[in-house]
């Protein structure tokens, strides 16, 4: 029995693929969240500190990690009604940071279960879901600062909610404010889940259209 199943296993290319995506995602994840994801977001956090304030020269000036793994931003904006005068600063709490860069493990497991998949493939894959992954926090500083310029909460993201102070700069048109917010939407809740299956997708094509087909002849059969 246990030989016709292995058998059936190694004629199977889907099968044969899910089975080593399950064996290569457990302890991916497990390393991810026990402490790789903290080395990657220390280097996110320096490549953030160096292209954020030139992205958003008003609201960014400086990125600091935190003792508890967050970021403290510190900004270039004054804080009216305040003496002596202050800067205001914002976080980026490490919750958020974790749930923007948590497709990691995904991607490299779905990589390494695919026959053809080289470290090289994974070196790319790596590089442009760190991209991805900077565009995400970038996308969460700019709604954090609308919310913020605005003194509004945002409709889409109760927890975004503006400080008890308010910045002397010119608040945000209300189709901007609102573009920010779901910026912001999509790179906590559905880029990190969707970007590691595309980024998979267009690194090996031939694997997956391999997939395609074995289970469009799967479905074929059984419709037969």
């Amino acid at each position: 029995m246990h030989a016709q199943v292995t058998s059936a296993r190694q004629r199977d290319p889907v099968l044969r693929w899910l089975t080593h995506l399950i064996l290569w995602l457990l302890p991916l994840t497990a390393a991810w969240w026990l402490g790789g994801a903290e080395w990657a977001l220390r280097l996110l956090r320096v490549l953030a500190d160096s292209t954020l304030p030139h992205c958003f020269p008003q609201g960014v000036s400086e990125i600091v990690l935190q003792a508890d793994q967050s970021w403290k931003v510190r900004t270039g904006l004054t804080i009216q009604d305040k003496f002596p005068a202050a800067m205001a600063i914002f976080f980026v709490d490490k919750t958020t940071l974790m749930r923007i860069v948590m497709g990691f493990p995904l991607l490299w497991a779905l990589l390494l279960a695919t026959p053809g998949s080289g470290l090289k493939r994974i070196a790319w894959g790596t590089l442009l879901l760190g991209g991805v992954s900077l565009l995400g926090i970038g996308a969460h500083v700019w709604a954090t600062m609308a919310v913020m310029f605005n003194h509004q909460a945002s409709l889409i993201d109760e927890s975004l909610v503006p400080p008890p102070f308010q910045v002397s700069v010119d608040p945000y048109p209300e189709w901007l404010f609102h573009l920010s917010t779901f910026a912001r939407y999509l790179a906590i809740l559905i880029v990190p889940v969707i970007a590691p299956v595309l980024i998979w997708v267009m690194l090996c094509p031939r694997g997956v259209r391999r997939m395609v087909v074995s289970l469009r002849r799967r479905v074929v059969k059984k419709a037969g």
